[in-house]
């Protein structure tokens, strides 16, 4: 079986210096990486006769531009339309480099799965803009390519990582701080019953599929954090609030693949959620004061199956099926 490095645990610049690595060995050592910033629409460039890319025998020769396209969680495709979306915002950088003689090639570097038929017609979508060649290379290569290279994989930064996985905060806490401003300053909503939120949103079977434990659910769940769900909902579904509601879902996508992926690390979902309070709560500038908020905000993702699965594994319903 093919080893998954888990790309997607890394941050926009770690993936960037790992592009950079590998294009040293695949174009040369006059690979120049660019600083974080504007940098008109490039992550690195070459300017020469490649190494061995595309192969030893017919090389890239020129100005070559190397572009980077990470994210943050583990199942997504070259053909998804946000991919497709990214890139077209890139056009009109690329129009202007080839034109001026900066852009022979075109290279998008991607932990997406690769996808020949997005492949060939994304492909075709740039080259128009002036360039001899783009390639775009996807998860399944750059995987070739660090069991190819020992040097890169004692590199990676997630390599010696004590915990399931790794996500960046940021956005959940600022929806935790704008909910937690709005709930302290909020009449309560006559849908405010623990009650009445679990008979809509909860399952009893949810927690069977996910191993969430009846006293974490009673215990912690229901008396601490349900009463609070309903300002929440109403906080998320006001109009007003969209750009917070877009940074929650955002956060939400991101946890939901990230803990299925890593779900066979964690006994039960109780220490999944103590996971992610405890990686949480190290920003502990930026929730003074707000700390109890993470808790009901993770238990309202749950609740509204937001994280968490809602129905058996494959394996599982094949073992059940023969029980």
């Amino acid at each position: 079986m093919r080893r998954d490095y888990r790309l997607y645990e890394l941050s926009e610049g770690e993936f960037e210096e790992l592009v950079v690595k590998i294009c040293i060995k695949w174009l040369g050592e006059g690979v120049t990486p660019f600083a974080p910033g504007r940098d008109g629409g490039r992550d690195g460039k070459f300017n020469g006769k490649a190494e061995c890319f595309p192969s030893a025998s017919l090389p890239l020769e020129g100005q070559v531009v190397l572009q980077a396209k990470h994210v943050a969680v583990f199942d997504k495709s070259c053909s998804d339309k946000d991919f497709e979306r990214l890139l077209k915002k890139e056009h009109p950088k690329i129009r202007r480099l080839a034109k001026n003689g900066l852009c022979d090639h075109y290279m998008v570097f991607t932990n997406r799965r690769y996808t020949g038929g997005a492949d060939e017609k994304l492909i075709a979508s740039i080259t128009t803009l002036g360039v001899k060649s783009a390639h775009i290379i996807g998860i399944e290569r750059l995987n070739t390519a660090l069991d190819e290279m020992q040097h890169l994989r004692a590199w990676l930064p997630n390599r010696k990582d004590p915990i399931p996985f790794r996500f960046e905060p940021d956005d959940l806490i600022e929806v935790i701080g704008a909910v937690h401003d709005y709930a302290e300053g909020s009449v309560a909503s006559a849908f405010n019953s623990a009650r009445d939120f679990e008979k809509l949103k909860l399952r009893e079977e949810k927690n069977k599929i996910n191993e969430l434990s009846d006293d974490y659910y009673n215990q912690i769940i229901v008396s601490n954090s349900f009463p609070h769900f309903a300002r929440i909902d109403h906080f998320l579904k006001n109009p007003r609030n969209t750009q917070i509601a877009a940074l929650y879902h955002d956060s939400a996508d991101e946890l939901k693949q990230k803990i299925l992926a890593a779900r066979a690390e964690f006994a039960m979902f109780d220490n999944v959620f103590a996971f992610l309070i405890e990686e949480i709560q190290k920003k502990r500038a930026a929730l003074k004061g707000k700390r109890r908020m993470i808790s009901i905000m993770l238990h309202y993702m749950y609740a509204n199956c937001d994280i968490g699965s809602k129905k058996l594994p494959e394996t599982k319903l094949t073992d059940h099926a023969h029980a």
